[in-house]
């Protein structure tokens, strides 16, 4: 019982949070409201330190978010249980696009650690890699990425880059073989158990569909937020 009170903690996108009281009172859950999505990431932390297990996402609010706010929450919904909403009419009534008692099942269920664990997978994938400044890959160096995770990965390649710089990378073998713009999180250097030379990548502009083969192919499926939200 203790292990499952633990993992009660969801994270709401929402301006008017008195609308969710007493369903998530009925839920049991624990909410913590966000009115942005940066302030929903704050609050999840790099390391999801809030050990949140299930995420309430109003749509079209999700689809007034800037760009990479709005890719990180996709990312997120790939692996963390995802409750979507609509409002709609003059009173902005809530509509659930998903039921919500299948939601908190799915919370009470997962640990944030599965996160890390569902997110990160090891893989043999050939790409190239070009600085942040090169779009046409004037200069691109070849590099192989050795794991996965839903919001990046390492890529080993014999190329010097620095911490923080921007990098695009063009995996060999996708769909959509458009380059995911990524930045630098950590080099070889600062994970001294690698046995290879590379680089932590942070993924900054990935494209849905890229990241649903990624998920699919790489880290299992996962249950995923439609962009839309239409016909749900």
């Amino acid at each position: 019982m203790e292990t499952e009170r633990q993992y009660r903690n969801i994270c709401v996108l929402t301006d008017r949070p008195w609308d969710y009281d007493a369903e998530i009172a009925r839920l049991g859950l624990t909410p913590g409201y966000a009115s942005s999505a940066s302030m929903l990431l704050r609050m999840l932390g790099l390391s999801l330190e809030q050990r949140a297990s299930g995420l309430v996402l109003e749509l079209d609010k999700v689809m007034r978010e800037p760009g990479p706010e709005r890719d990180q929450l996709f990312q997120l919904s790939c692996v963390i249980p995802v409750l979507r909403v609509l409002r709609r009419g003059q009173d902005r009534e809530i509509v659930y696009l998903d039921d919500p008692d299948a939601f908190c099942s799915k919370v009470l269920k997962f640990s944030p650690r599965e996160v890390r664990r569902c997110g990160r997978v090891p893989v043999m994938l050939h790409g190239l890699l070009a600085a942040g400044d090169d779009p046409s890959f004037a200069c691109p160096v070849r590099a192989s990425v050795l794991d996965l995770s839903v919001g990046g990965g390492f890529v080993s390649c014999p190329a010097e880059f620095d911490h923080g710089q921007e990098v695009r990378l063009r995996i060999a073998g996708m769909d959509d073989p458009t380059p995911v713009m990524a930045c630098i999180r950590w080099c070889k250097s600062e994970a001294q158990s690698r046995p290879l030379h590379g680089f932590g990548l942070h993924f900054q502009d990935i494209r849905p569909g890229q990241l649903q083969e990624l998920a699919e192919r790489f880290l299992g499926a996962q249950p995923k937020m439609d962009r839309a939200g239409a016909g749900a």
